[in-house]
């Protein structure tokens, strides 16, 4: 208890407090030089007119760069070539196909019908009279001629209907003319034959000298070559049916009255719109 009694009681140690300090005086800011002057003070800038440019501005150069549009003035894909393109393939395929259709159908027909051409022939030729008269002003002829043109049909199934035909007789190449005739219609049946016959006759017909030296001694030895000329209009039957008449031109000669009487008649040419067959 006595030594508790002699030591020297506990202090707690001191705790250090800082001072507050005094605010340090605010400097003022450095002015900018001529404050306080009006004169030295900026000008107001003056806006420029949005569409205004400086003619003393050279722009740099460089890549060109193309304008950018708006969505609204970008031009739209065209698609008009790819749709002639479509249209033309189409139309190329469709008239393939309906030509590869009309050829199978004529094959057909063909095989089928057998269709063929008459065939004409100058049978016979007969000038019952014949007379040359010489006057004053020349020599005439009066000539009587009938004319026999055999047609035959080779088609089997098909029949060929001839209209009012227009048979015309001439010599000596064509230009001496022996008259004309018309005879009517008539019908070449299936592998049929039919026979035209027609009778012209001519009157006071001037002729030259040559052809009154040639004439008389030509039909009297039956050297005289005539030419028979049918015009007509023809179409064809089939099974009830009956197709459009076209124009066709028969022509028969090219043989001598002595070689028709023997027995050899010439085949005649049918000129076919404007193709001679």
């Amino acid at each position: 208890m006595e030594e508790s009694a002699s030591q020297p009681p506990l202090h707690n140690p001191p705790v250090y407090r800082p001072q507050p300090q005094s605010p340090l005086p605010e400097q003022p800011l450095p002015k900018p030089p001529g404050h306080g002057d009006p004169k030295s003070q900026p000008r107001p800038m003056i806006q420029k007119p949005p569409a205004y440019r400086d003619p003393h501005f050279k722009p740099p150069h460089g890549p060109q760069r193309k304008a950018v549009l708006p969505p609204s003035f970008q031009p739209k894909p065209k698609r008009s070539r790819r749709f002639c393109r479509v249209c033309c393939c189409t139309f190329c395929i469709i008239f393939l196909i309906i030509f590869l259709i009309l050829v199978i159908a004529a094959a057909a027909f063909y095989l089928f019908y057998d269709p063929a051409l008459p065939a004409f022939r100058l049978s016979s030729f007969r000038v019952p009279m014949l007379n040359v008269s010489n006057s004053n002003d020349g020599a005439y002829l009066d000539a009587d001629t009938t004319a026999r043109v055999e047609v035959r049909n080779r088609s089997g199934k098909m029949s060929w209907h001839f209209g009012k035909s227009k048979v015309s007789v001439s010599a000596d190449d064509g230009n001496l003319s022996l008259g004309s005739s018309t005879v009517a219609g008539f019908v070449a049946e299936h592998k049929g034959l039919a026979q035209v016959k027609a009778a012209t006759k001519v009157r006071k017909l001037a002729l030259e000298d040559r052809q009154r030296r040639k004439l008389k001694g030509a039909v009297e030895s039956k050297a005289l070559t005539p030419t028979v000329e049918i015009q007509t209009k023809t179409s064809v039957g089939l099974q009830g049916w009956k197709s459009p008449s076209i124009a066709v031109t028969i022509v028969c000669g090219g043989v001598t009255m002595r070689r028709l009487e023997n027995g050899d008649p010439p085949l005649c040419s049918i000129t076919l719109l404007k193709w001679c067959v």
